[in-house]
């Protein structure tokens, strides 16, 4: 979800691992040239949507990443399988109330501009969280924990997922959405 600290948590899983990190959204941005609500202004949510798939299906091709998606991304189940089968996923899982006081000063984030911006929260996470929990290898809770202890918690789970995925090079061509 929005504010649990795919990013942050993210980049500091790739510093241990020595590996690069890849947010989906940042790459995005990069592409076209312009931030994610600006995305959602000219294409609306489904054409960013079109657009995240595609670059999840581009960014999970790469070995040896460490990724962070959008929350969204898992509500397509093309994506969940891409996601699913490439990678070792960890939810990173925190409660409503939290994500918004991480949130709440934040005008990047299209889907909270609304009067309600915490129920908006609890209602994608109702929806979400299935999806999320459905694909997780690893589920971490985020609560309060700093990112260095948060880091240093996961690793050790890290290590003791064995989980197979495909290498790149037995994957499909790519697809255009």
């Amino acid at each position: 979800m929005m504010g649990a600290g795919k990013t942050t948590i993210g980049r500091g899983l790739a510093r241990a691992l020595s590996r690069q990190f890849l947010d989906v959204d940042l790459v995005l941005e990069a592409r076209c040239g312009v931030r994610v609500p600006t995305i959602f202004d000219l294409e609306g949510e489904a054409g960013f949507r079109r657009r995240e798939t595609a670059a999840l299906d581009e960014c999970s091709r790469i070995s040896g990443v460490v990724l962070a998606t959008g929350g969204g991304a898992v509500m397509a189940e093309r994506n969940r399988h891409m996601l699913k089968e490439r990678g070792t996923v960890i939810y990173l899982r925190a409660r409503a109330e939290e994500l918004y006081q991480r949130t709440r000063h934040d005008r990047n984030r299209p889907l909270l501009q609304t009067a309600d911006p915490l129920g908006r929260i609890t209602e994608l996470l109702r929806l979400r969280e299935p999806f999320y929990e459905e694909i997780a290898d690893l589920v971490v809770d985020t609560g309060k924990v700093s990112v260095p202890k948060l880091v240093h918690r996961i690793l050790p789970l890290l290590a003791t997922c064995n989980k197979q995925v495909r290498p790149p090079t037995d994957l499909p061509p790519l697809e255009c959405p």
